[in-house]
């Protein structure tokens, strides 16, 4: 009798096992488990500040405007942040010719020195000099906006 007891407690232990790695494997328990999962691995957020940008706007072939802009570029680990490092010579140089470029456009100017077309631009150079996957998102603040002195 003990025998039968020990195989019918077995099987049902073995059973319930299987039962409970199909649904969080491959049934319908297995999409929220994986969400569960990439939540729990999701890394940590780095923010990398640059220094502050100064850009000249020129009209007509006098300096109108001196913009102070704050760049600063949220990487999606902290793994990355010595790559950034490492290049940031390069994506200063590369954030001011690409801001002096857009900021001589009108249309630029009118929609906003932070707008969502100034930080695409500026996200497609941070892939193209570090690789794709590595900023996540790049947030732009205009520090100050002043005329130069006039002579």
């Amino acid at each position: 009798m003990r025998v039968v007891i020990l195989i019918v407690v077995a099987v049902v232990l073995l059973v319930g096992a299987g039962g409970g790695a199909w649904w969080f494997l491959m049934g319908p328990g297995a999409q929220k488990t994986e969400e569960l999962i990439s939540q729990i691995n999701k890394p940590e957020p780095v923010f990398v500040e640059l220094h502050p940008l100064i850009i000249s706007l020129i009209q007509e072939g006098e300096v109108t405007h001196h913009v102070t802009m704050q760049l600063t570029l949220q990487l999606y680990d902290a793994w990355d942040k010595d790559l950034t490092d490492r290049n940031m010579a390069r994506l200063r140089d590369a954030f001011l010719k690409e801001m002096h470029s857009l900021y001589s456009l009108r249309m630029v100017r009118k929609a906003g020195f932070e707008s969502p077309l100034v930080q695409k631009r500026i996200l497609e150079i941070c892939d193209r000099l570090l690789g794709e996957g590595v900023v996540a998102e790049v947030l732009i603040r205009e520090l100050e906006r002043r005329q130069p002195n006039a002579a």
